[in-house]
């Protein structure tokens, strides 16, 4: 067993995704295959972050005059200067996941997998306490934007203990992600998707109020699953964000069944043998992390292979980066990290076929609804401001500004979608007309506005 040879050759040389496979297997986990390896390559992405950022702890407590660290102990602090500055800035490689899957799919499941609390793989609140594991938690049902990223006092002092601010340098996990995304929507929350914004993408959160300023910066990474009737990533969500796609269908439904009947039986030595591989990861996961603070690379190179992969037509413009971070994470948390040099990014045939997954789930769940608009109104020709209002109704749930954010995002940059502009020389606003189809031949030259 896999087990005994964990035991023989240590935790630190194993091969996490081999291991990884072989837990959810033994556990009797129901499609997850290609799911799991995202979650890795997330935790590799987290913990390079870390390496790359925190060379300035945003909470360091070395200043008399500010206190002792907010947070006390954490696995990613160093002194280090980063290595990975695209663009001549310092890049943050977080990739944070959101699962779209009915109810009783398995997203829950997932996020327990790694962040239920002392169980999870990644949960360790002993080890954490003294900085030698990860910060986990998974977030309540229902929160505010306060909640979430801070308010300030009379005297201006930062009151209560945001999550943002609390989980930096760990996992939060929600099992609703609507419980963020609803949020927005109550009016003592309406700049949550803001802070979301920014705080996902580059850890700043930065509010000015009336008696003074919420400004901090985070490095938490989210995990998170929501049903497709409440899946929103308008307005830049969906390029901070991987998506998993998860079927389910009568038959996925009877195997969750038969694995749950074989998981009740479940003998004791085959939960003692698992619970053994349990702690084995865990203590890899924090063992990779301290190996990349103490030892890192002096660099990084992705390959010719790879960044051919990325010229693919299907992978959009704006998705390129978050797949370039799911390579970055594989190499990280992978059987062949090595620091003290360049990291190499290669292409493997293992990453090309998480790769290849990934892609496929991503155009799966973001295109659905491009599709949507364009077979209903396949040939059609109307003013904008009516498909502004059919976006609304159709996709963003009456969300008028999300409904032209989306189209700005989505259809402009379609073929079949031509936007023209009234050439009527009277008085009066210039309407503009929208067609989506194929254009007849004599207003091929039709230029989009």
């Amino acid at each position: 067993m896999r087990a005994n040879r964990i035991k023989c050759c240590g935790v630190d040389t194993m091969n996490i995704f081999e291991v990884m496979q072989e837990y959810v297997d033994r556990n009797h986990y129901v499609d997850v295959a290609d799911k799991v390896p995202v979650f890795l390559c997330s935790i590799g992405t987290h913990i390079f972050n870390g390496l790359n950022k925190c060379g300035y702890c945003p909470h360091d407590g070395s200043d008399p005059a500010n206190g002792p660290f907010v947070i006390d102990s954490c696995i990613l602090r160093h002194d280090k200067q980063p290595i990975y500055t695209p663009m001549s800035h310092v890049a943050d490689t977080r990739l944070h996941i959101v699962m779209r899957g009915q109810k009783g799919s398995g997203k829950s499941v997932l996020i327990n997998l790694f962040l239920a609390p002392n169980t999870g793989l990644l949960s360790s609140p002993a080890n954490a306490d003294i900085g030698m594991g990860f910060r986990t938690d998974i977030g309540p049902n229902s929160i505010t934007e306060a909640g979430m990223f801070g308010s300030v006092d009379e005297d201006g002092n930062i009151v209560g203990r945001p999550l943002a601010r609390e989980m930096c340098g760990g996992f939060l996990g929600f099992e609703e992600f609507s419980s963020l995304t609803d949020a927005g929507k109550k009016e003592h929350s309406t700049d949550i998707t803001n802070q979301m914004l920014t705080s996902t993408d580059n850890g700043r959160v930065k509010k000015v109020m009336k008696s003074g300023w919420v400004e901090y910066l985070t490095r938490y990474t989210i995990w998170a699953g929501t049903q497709p009737a409440r899946f929103e990533m308008e307005s830049g969500m969906d390029r901070r964000f991987f998506v998993i796609d998860i079927d389910m269908n009568p038959a996925k439904e009877l195997q969750f069944k038969r694995a749950q009947a074989t998981q009740a039986s479940m003998g004791v030595t085959e939960r003692a043998d698992l619970a053994g591989m349990a702690f084995a990861m865990r203590d890899f996961f924090t063992n990779r992390a301290l190996e990349v603070i103490t030892n890192p690379p002096t660099g990084i190179a992705f390959d010719d292979e790879f960044n051919d992969w990325l010229f693919r037509p299907e992978v959009r413009s704006h998705e390129a980066d978050l797949f370039r971070r799911l390579a970055l994470g594989y190499t990280v948390i992978g059987p062949n990290y090595k620091g003290g040099g360049v990291l190499q990014v290669k292409m493997t045939d293992e990453l090309t076929l998480i790769l290849d997954r990934c892609l496929q789930m991503r155009r799966t769940v973001m295109d659905s609804d491009l599709l949507l608009i364009k077979t209903t109104f396949w040939n059609t020709q109307m003013s904008r401001s009516n498909l502004v209002k059919e976006v609304a109704r159709m996709v963003t749930n009456g969300d008028y500004q999300a409904s032209k954010r989306w189209i700005q995002d989505n259809l402009l940059i379609q073929a079949w979608y031509t936007e023209e502009r009234s050439s009527n020389n009277g008085r009066g606003r210039k309407g503009v007309s929208v067609l989506i189809g194929n254009p007849p031949l004599e207003d091929v030259t039709a230029v989009k506005v």
